[in-house]
């Protein structure tokens, strides 16, 4: 071969390395946002898709875990971001969750049928979602919970359901913003139920974020009626945004485990403490 076809030779291999490089790294993109917007997916799947064998995505996929972007399992793979989340949304509806329910059963007593009712997000929210579907009443609720929205959806014991519209907040499956807000200027309830990052009896109740505090203080302002349900670790506590003052504040229901305290504080300012 002489010095012009081997210069050549080695010129088209260079372009086709590079080329091939382009390729998996595009394809890695996709097959990452792929996973991303997909509990999960089978490899077989993954190399039909994308018109490879399955060996290139299992390649593919070793690359994209390498960087801690997924994490593999069996005959597959799914978003790193995706189980990280899933996994701490799990873990803080699992904690004092015997309380959480009691909490929620205790304030879907106080729901009477055909009622407006707006419920916010959080993990304690869930568990009153859960108990107006098991025991009634056959009332109406608006909530900013994509959460709450799922337990409630399909069943018979609702008389309406509305999901406020607005932007998905990062790292929390809620509706916020101004979207959300301008619906809520529309509407009206006969209670809010909403939970609490933390609830300060000279103060008032507190949300984890500013956004978030928009929310539950435009809900509690069109309530005739307030109702607050925290687990005992919320009691005796600031959080980040105040939503309502305290004698804003109708009722409030938590454990049994909630600060003396705290619970006699709030008491002695006109709310009415409901201890489960």
């Amino acid at each position: 071969m002489n010095a012009s076809l081997t210069v050549l030779f080695e010129s088209n291999i260079i372009k086709h390395v590079t080329r091939s490089g382009a390729q998996a790294e595009q394809r890695r993109r996709e097959l990452l946002e792929l996973l991303q917007g997909n509990r999960s997916l089978a490899t077989q799947d993954l190399a039909s898709r994308f018109g490879v064998n399955e060996m290139t995505i299992r390649r593919d996929l070793r690359t994209l875990q390498d960087s801690g972007a997924i994490v593999r399992c069996y005959g597959g793979a799914v978003a790193a971001q995706r189980i990280t989340f899933e996994f701490a949304l799990d873990e803080r509806r699992r904690r004092n969750l015997v309380q959480k329910k009691c909490i929620g059963e205790a304030a879907a007593v106080l729901v009477h049928s055909g009622q407006w009712v707006f419920l916010d997000t959080g993990t304690t929210t869930l568990e009153v979602a859960k108990a107006l579907v098991a025991h009634g009443p056959c009332c109406r609720v608006a909530t900013s919970s994509l959460l709450v929205a799922s337990e409630l959806w399909g069943h018979g014991t609702l008389e309406e359901l509305v999901l406020l519209g607005g932007r998905v907040r990062p790292g929390s499956p809620d509706l916020v913003g101004p979207g959300t807000e301008l619906m809520l200027e529309k509407l009206t309830a006969d209670v809010a139920i909403l939970g609490s990052d933390g609830i300060d009896p000279q103060r008032g109740s507190f949300a984890a974020d500013i956004d978030s505090a928009r929310i539950a203080e435009r809900m509690a302002s069109n309530a005739a009626k307030v109702v607050i349900v925290a687990d005992h670790t919320k009691l005796g506590k600031a959080g980040t945004a105040r939503y309502i003052a305290t004698q804003d504040i109708d009722h409030v229901i938590t454990d049994r485990q909630a600060n003396s305290k705290a619970v006699a504080a709030l008491r002695q300012r006109g709310v009415t403490v409901t201890l489960v």
